[in-house]
């Protein structure tokens, strides 16, 4: 949302420049206002009747990014759920998908390079050599598809399109061993010809280190949790096809190798006699401590892992990828190919504790291919543009969940219920085509009507089994077949839908746009793979998001002063939540409706000074979330008190049956009342060069991080401030920066599940860390 003219004016201007015709910027703007595509065409941000954020590259190391996760301090309304690069979950405006398992899609939809990125696995990396990204909030469903309910995220990586040599060499070290290098290299082959490869390679230790709960019988496992071990590298060659076409190929791979995550902290845990926390009457964990040593109750720090079975990540993902851009007199013509395969592997220990209570591991392998043509076209007061869209996934994995909420199905099938396990198996295979369509017309030399169409049909079909398996014994749980043979077609899904955007623009001058619109946004639906579900609730259904938006996009004559405002509000149909039900995940459907407004201002009173500011403001509702229910605990202290809303079933288990079956008026997850983002730069000629002096940061008030909205997954508000101070010379080729991150040492969770009686396990954000960076440029 900051724009930091100051750092990146002339890179902006030069890529202004070259789209004049279409951005209508001059080179000289003060804020080097960026070109998006965010219609599918170059425009500038400020001309674009959508509620935005757009940063270039060198924006974004002026932030200090170096992950795709890392944007979101700076973007009015996103926020991240993530406790490691195992799964992502972007939140925008209170929209997202909170679940952690690996085959469901999210509603914020992740473009790379202008193909959609399916799985959550595949979210987060390396961000290295990047054009710009982009932040598009609202439902995006008319040009990007069916998954961009709540909003779009595009990441555009520096293409081959220079002739002439160019590169660079980037290098820093900071607290916890982090030490990355990342480098670009570039130019032509031959005339006509083109190339760039760039890669990333990052390492750290963990910052939540390894210690014992109680030594000499508790001791720690010696993973320190939180650490980096990845690498990416990317090619890319662009040729021309003579004066009216290009063809752009893309290959891609990256690796994440023995990753040290996949641990918690225990955290708002009101521990009881009998081993476990209390709850509400929904079974949601009602404690608001903080961190505890869940063997001895005491205080302890978010940074100490107490847990005894190490986690474990690896993940590869490759790309092939090609774009073909060519006009073909009048009308251009646009086909994006994309293929891509990712392997990944992991291992957690869910408990947060010494001893084995949950212990999840997943394997998943994940295929794509999709197809995108379109055709575009203008006249003088006309702009259109068409096409078609093919998505083709594949993801087959295995899941196993060991300790208590395998315990109920185990005693339901006649085990023990000691050392169970639930195991699971699923082959779930999608496919969605649609036709899309959109038009401009300007009605006036200062009234434009946008109107969009698209049509999606989403076709999916799952295998699945799970068991329950203890010891050499086992028993089958649930399958397709017996869901199907209860209910026919409930591995089936065969469903159409139409997403919708009316847009009015009024333009009083060259400095003021003013936009009204009405976005229909769709999102398909699914299964939940797990044994606890019915056939009723094998799958859940569809949503739908209408929203309504009313929005300014104001600077002065002099773009010393910029304002950005938007106003809208949300009406959701079916919204799929996420919840624990029976200590497994579950995803379930309720009508729900927020209403919010945004503010951005860049100020740059002189040549020296940026002062940027965003701020959010939401309320939210949703009707119904489903609670617990009902699960079965094992006595871990005989004869000690026994929990709340459970029973002594006098064969070594408690069965607890909680009265609150759902909750109602629940907010949306990750969605603070209010949040205030900043950016103050200062800068001046020295040192034969200029050096800058940074702080940048984000607020945000207080905020639940489920949607079931327990007592213990609130989340206070906090203040996250980062700093820097970097010199580059005269001819920009040379530059130094030292850094710090979270210099206040904020301690806030990045993410936050409820167990209810199992406690709540959390990750926490990094403490403060402070580091030194170095770039070469060529």
């Amino acid at each position: 949302m900051l724009a930091l003219g100051a750092v990146t004016a002339p890179a902006l201007a030069q890529e202004a420049a070259s789209q004049a015709e279409t951005a209508d910027v001059t080179a000289t703007g003060t804020f080097g206002d960026i070109v998006v595509t965010a219609n599918k065409r170059s425009e500038n941000a400020q001309r674009v009747p959508i509620a935005m954020t757009a940063y270039s590259g060198d924006q974004l190391k002026a932030l200090g990014v170096t992950d795709a996760t890392q944007i979101t301090q700076q973007v009015p309304g996103l926020q991240l759920n993530a406790w490691s690069p195992n799964v992502t979950i972007f939140n925008l405006r209170g929209i997202s998908q909170n679940n952690f398992t690996d085959y469901l899609e999210a509603p914020i939809a992740v473009y790379v390079d202008d193909a959609y990125m399916g799985s959550m696995n595949g979210l987060s990396g390396q961000l290295f050599d990047i054009q710009r990204v982009e932040v598009l909030r609202g439902p995006q469903g008319t040009l990007f598809g069916r998954n961009a309910t709540g909003g779009l995220i595009q990441y555009v990586s520096t293409e081959a399109s220079r002739a002439e040599f160019n590169g660079y060499v980037n290098a820093g070290y900071e607290r916890f061993n982090r030490r990355a290098v990342e480098g670009a290299v570039g130019g032509s082959l031959t005339p006509g010809l083109r190339f760039r490869v760039a890669g990333r390679v990052t390492k750290a230790d963990g910052y939540i280190k390894s210690a014992a709960a109680l030594p000499g019988v508790f001791d720690g496992n010696g993973q320190d949790l939180g650490a980096e071990n990845g690498w990416a590298l990317r090619g890319t060659v662009q040729a021309d096809l003579g004066p009216d076409g290009t063809l752009d190929l893309w290959v891609k791979h990256s690796e994440d190798n023995n990753v040290a995550t996949g641990g918690y902290v225990f955290d708002n845990c009101n521990l009881q006699d009998n081993g476990y926390c209390t709850t509400d009457a929904a079974g949601l964990g009602n404690g608001s401590g903080g961190v505890i040593n869940g063997i001895t109750g005491e205080r302890a720090s978010p940074f100490a892992n107490f847990s005894n079975t190490p986690g474990l990540f690896n993940r590869t993902t490759d790309i092939l990828q090609g774009k073909l851009q060519y006009d073909l007199g009048g009308v251009k013509l646009t086909s994006i190919t994309n293929y891509t395969a990712l392997n990944k592997s992991y291992q957690e220990d869910g408990d947060a504790l010494p001893v084995t209570v949950i212990v999840f591991q997943t394997q998943a392998r994940y295929k794509q291919f999709s197809e995108e043509l379109r055709l575009s076209g203008e006249a003088d007061r006309f702009r259109w543009q068409t096409g078609a869209y093919f998505l083709d996934m594949k993801i087959k994995g295995t899941m196993a969940t060991i300790g208590a909420p395998a315990v109920g199905a185990a005693l339901a099938a006649g085990l023990p219920g000691v050392n169970s396990a639930i195991n699971e198996v699923y082959d779930l295979h999608s496919r969605n085509w649609s036709v899309f369509g959109q038009a401009e017309y300007d009605l006036s030399d200062k009234l434009t009507l946008i109107g969009g169409l698209r049509y999606s049909k989403d076709t999916k079909s799952v295998d699945y089994s799970s068991s329950v398996v203890e010891g050499s014994q086992s028993a089958p749980i649930a399958s397709d077949e017996s869901f199907s043979a209860t209910l026919p077609g409930a591995s089936r899904i065969s469903h159409g839908d139409i997403a919708a955007r009316v847009t009015l623009n009024y333009k009083p001058n060259n400095d003021t746009l003013l936009f009204a619109s009405w976005n229909r946004g769709i999102k398909g639906g699914n299964f939940t793979l797990n044994g606890y579900v019915t056939a009723d609730t094998f799958q859940h259904r569809p949503e739908t998001l209408n929203s309504f938006e009313g929005g300014i996009k104001w600077s002065n004559p002099a773009r010393s002063l910029r304002v950005n405002a938007t106003a809208y509000h949300y009406i959701y149909d079916d919204y799929q939540t996420f919840a624990l039900i029976g200590g497994v995940p579950q995803v379930g459907n309720s009508n729900a409706h927020a209403t919010g407004a945004e503010l951005e201002t860049y100020f740059q009173p002189n040549k020296h000074i940026n002062i940027n500011l965003g701020a959010t403001w939401e309320v939210s509702r949703v009707d119904t979330v489903q609670a617990a229910g009902s699960q079965f605990l094992s006595v871990l202290v005989p004869g000690a008190s026994v929990p709340q809303y459970c029973t002594d079933q006098n064969d070594g288990t408690y069965f607890c049956n909680y009265p609150a079956k759902t909750v109602s008026g629940a907010r949306f997850p990750n969605q603070p009342r209010f949040s205030l983002n900043y950016v103050v730069r200062y800068n001046f000629d020295a040192l034969a060069g200029n050096i800058s002096a940074q702080v940048d940061g984000v607020w945000y008030d207080k905020q639940f991080l489920e949607v079931t909205n327990g007592q213990s997954s609130l989340q206070p508000a906090y203040n996250v401030t980062n700093t820097s101070l970097t010199w580059t010379s005269d001819n920009d080729r040379f530059s130094l920066q030292v850094f710090g991150r979270n210099v206040l040492n904020q301690a806030y969770r990045a993410y936050t599940l409820n167990l209810g009686p199992l406690g709540t396990t959390s990750v926490y954000a990094r403490p403060a860390t402070y580091g030194v960076g170095a770039t070469i440029k060529w």
